[in-house]
């Protein structure tokens, strides 16, 4: 646990003194999770009758299942160019923070592993969907109004989303590790030899980007608060709403910096961790 705290606390002061490393991180951050808070503030929260006759519109439409096919080809193709952005930010980081060159043979290499990690989330995921497209229909036409459906349908799914979390979490600290040694197999035993201090970055720096996750959230729903009755009253954007519209703005775009610096710290105490020696070329004298 020392170990951990030492490099963490060098890798945030690091971090503190270098800017450059922000913005790729930024990158990173947005790609991966950082448009969660952006979504759960601004996005309109559909009604129950909503999320029903959307899925009975796609599920009776003649152009059954291939809608659904064409969605999930879709989401795959997002899901993957957000991988390789990230893959490309992770590479610029590793070249800032331990001296590497930048090429993009690097960034494929992290993008290959990432897309080879993600492999038992993915997994998951199918298994989530399957689960969900069980579950739904009878939890939206249950009798009892008890919770409501999407409530209903979330705790009947509950343990496979709990699955589906531990995996993705695993995922990106193997993804982490291995973008680090040399070769993919080489991840798990190289994992074992950090040894506690390697599960501590994995659980604390978890707890650290969702607790700035929430925050974040947290910030900018109250922030679009205002917003979004002066849009809703006027239909519009009058003088004031485009104020205060600037101003939610220039604070997500701090909050994206912030997490930007939250990544690149994440990955230089990776970085120190994993090191052999355990000191980054830009700190030794």
């Amino acid at each position: 646990m020392r170990r951990w705290l030492n490099a963490a606390a060098a890798s945030a002061q690091f971090v503190s003194e270098r800017p450059g490393l922000w913005l790729p991180g930024a990158l990173a951050w947005v790609a991966s999770v950082g448009w969660i808070p952006l979504l759960v503030a601004v996005a309109h929260r559909p009604s129950d009758a909503e999320l029903t006759f959307l899925g009975a519109r796609i599920v009776t439409s003649g152009a059954w299942p291939w809608n659904a096919v064409l969605i999930g080809v879709l989401a795959t193709a997002v899901v993957v160019v957000a991988f390789a952005l990230v893959a490309v930010a992770n590479a610029a980081l590793l070249g800032l923070v331990e001296g590497r060159p930048t090429t993009v043979g690097t960034a494929g290499r992290l993008l290959g592993i990432a897309l080879i990690a993600a492999i038992p989330g993915t997994i998951i995921l199918v298994v989530l969907l399957a689960v969900t497209a069980s579950v739904a229909p009878g939890a939206f036409n249950a009798p009892e109004d008890r919770g409501g459906p999407v409530l209903r349908t979330i705790i009947g799914v509950a343990p496979v989303i709990a699955g589906l979390a531990v995996a993705i979490v695993l995922g990106a600290a193997f993804a982490a590790v291995a973008a680090r040694t040399h070769g993919i197999r080489m991840a798990g035993r190289r994992l074992a030899l950090v040894g506690g201090a390697g599960w501590a970055q994995v659980v604390l720096g978890t707890l650290v980007h969702a607790a700035f996750l929430f925050l974040a959230a947290l910030l900018l729903g109250v922030l679009w608060a205002p917003i979004g009755v002066e849009l809703g009253l006027s239909g519009g954007i009058d003088i004031a709403a485009a104020l205060l519209l600037v101003g939610f703005v220039a604070i997500w775009l701090c909050l994206v910096l912030a997490g930007g610096a939250l990544h690149a710290w994440s990955a230089a105490t990776w970085s120190r961790l994993l090191a052999d020696p355990p000191l980054m070329p830009q700190q030794r004298t």
